[in-house]
């Protein structure tokens, strides 16, 4: 019997001696703080991506990944629909294909720009193509992923397109000759992931000579060459 009435001794203990209430704010901190940042939620987002599509970038699989349990994930996002929002932006931020910087002025700084684009294409530095792909292959059945590859084409598009033309192409040759470096690009990039840095460097002169236009490219060197002859005679004139 005595064990029967141990629960009501403990109730009207508790009643004479309350515990004090604590605020959310004197908790503990191991309480608060996630021990996963939402970074780390995106990276492992962006690298199941890569890895295996769309329809693989689950909560409960990304926990087991971080080796956490889901409901750190919403500490940071309310859904899944909001992590794919930021992967989303994390694209938009990281996946650079066109390094930012003014209009080209003259053929030679044109062609300082391209010989920078293709470089930043080669060495990966800021151009992620198996993420760019993952989230192209991703667009092909949601029409925000959708949405979000029309406009960074748009943009790129208009980027290689204002240095075309510094480089001395008309608007209509400068956009065609835009397209078909970018779809090169992404092309390359599809069919042959795995080439070497060093065969590619192999051929990058001959790449660019067909891209751009050989008599475009000669232009911008004579340029450069006669920019000694060009200085003179502004000097003379002032």
């Amino acid at each position: 019997m005595l064990y029967l009435f141990r629960p009501v001794e403990r109730r009207r203990q508790a009643r004479q001696n309350p515990r004090p209430f604590l605020k959310t704010s004197e908790l503990p901190l191991a309480n608060l703080i996630p021990k996963v940042p939402a970074s780390s939620w995106l990276a492992a987002a962006r690298g199941m991506l890569i890895d295996e599509g769309i329809d693989a970038v689950k909560v409960n699989r990304l926990a087991d990944r971080l080796g956490v349990s889901r409901g750190g994930f919403y500490h940071h996002f309310a859904d899944r629909d909001e992590l794919l929002a930021g992967l989303l932006r994390v694209w938009r931020r990281d996946v650079v294909f066109v390094q930012d910087g003014p209009a080209p002025g003259d053929p030679h700084a044109a062609l300082i720009r391209i010989e920078a684009v293709v470089e930043h294409l080669l060495r990966a530095d800021g151009y992620d193509a198996r993420f760019d792909l993952a989230v192209r292959a991703w667009a092909q059945a949601d029409a925000r992923a959708a949405r979000a590859v029309r406009h960074a084409d748009a943009t790129r598009l208009a980027a290689l397109a204002c240095i075309l033309r510094g480089l001395g192409c008309a608007d209509d040759e400068a956009e065609v000759r835009a397209r078909v470096f970018y779809l090169h690009q992404v092309g390359y990039c599809l069919i042959d992931p795995h080439e070497a840095g060093a065969t590619r460097r192999e051929h990058v002169a001959t790449y660019i000579e067909i891209l751009c236009g050989a008599h475009h490219l000669a232009a911008a060197r004579a340029w450069r060459l006669a920019a000694p002859d060009r200085e003179r005679s502004a000097t003379a004139r002032t």
